[in-house]
C-alpha cells in the first residue's frame, strides 16, 4: 500500500513541476553578436507608462538578448525615470546574482524596421510560456508595439503602445538570468 502511495504522490508532485514550452520560443539570443543594428539604440533602455501608471522599460543588448521591468508608482519618480531605472538596477546588483525576480528575460530580433520581442514567463497553473511582442522601429527613440501574442493562454492583442527611449545604464544581461545556461536558450 505504501508503495502505491509514494508512486501516486510522486506522480502528483511532477505533474506540478512548471513546465517550459520552448518551442514557442523562437527569437534565441546569439552567444557571437550580429552585426549591428542601427534602427535601435543599445545604450539605454526603452520605455513607456501603461494604463495604471506602471512603469514598463525593455533594455536591448548586442547579443540579442532583452531585459524588461516593471514598477508601479511605488517603486519609481515619474518626473526622474532615468533615476528611477537607475535605483531599480542598484537594487538588483544589491540582492546578488541568484535573485531571478528583477527581470524579465528573452530575446529579440530586428529585420529592416520591424522589431519581434520575445519574453520567457511564468503562467499561473506551473507552466511557461512565451509572450511574443511585434511592432515598428519609428526612429532610433520611439518603438511601437502593434501586436501581443500568449499562445498558451490563447490571448492576441492588436493596440499602438509607444515606447520611448532614455539615456539609461543597463543592467547586465546575464547577472540573473536564469535561462543563460540552458542550451535551448541560445541560437
Amino acid at each position: 500500500m505504501w508503495k502505491v502511495c509514494f508512486i501516486y504522490s510522486l506522480f502528483l508532485f511532477s505533474s506540478c513541476i512548471p513546465r517550459m514550452y520552448r518551442s514557442d520560443f523562437e527569437d534565441r539570443p546569439c552567444k557571437v553578436n550580429p552585426p549591428e543594428i542601427k534602427e535601435l539604440r543599445l545604450d539605454g533602455a526603452y520605455y513607456r507608462f501603461d494604463e495604471y501608471k506602471h512603469l514598463l522599460v525593455y533594455f536591448f543588448y548586442n547579443n540579442c538578448i532583452q531585459r524588461s521591468l516593471g514598477a508601479d508608482l511605488n517603486h519609481y519618480n515619474p518626473s526622474a525615470i532615468s533615476e528611477s531605472i537607475q535605483k531599480i538596477i542598484d537594487d538588483f546588483d544589491a540582492a546578488g546574482k541568484k535573485n531571478d525576480q528583477y527581470f524579465g528575460d528573452g530575446g529579440y530580433s530586428v529585420t529592416s524596421n520591424q522589431i519581434i520581442i520575445q519574453s520567457l514567463w511564468y503562467l499561473p497553473q506551473f507552466a511557461w510560456g512565451t509572450a511574443t511582442y511585434k511592432g515598428t522601429i519609428i526612429n532610433d527613440s520611439t518603438i511601437v508595439v502593434t501586436e501581443f501574442r500568449l499562445p498558451k493562454r490563447n490571448i492576441f492583442k492588436t493596440d499602438s503602445l509607444y515606447y520611448h527611449f532614455i539615456n539609461a545604464n543597463k543592467p547586465d544581461s546575464l547577472m540573473g538570468n536564469r535561462w543563460k545556461d540552458k542550451k535551448w536558450y541560445w541560437r
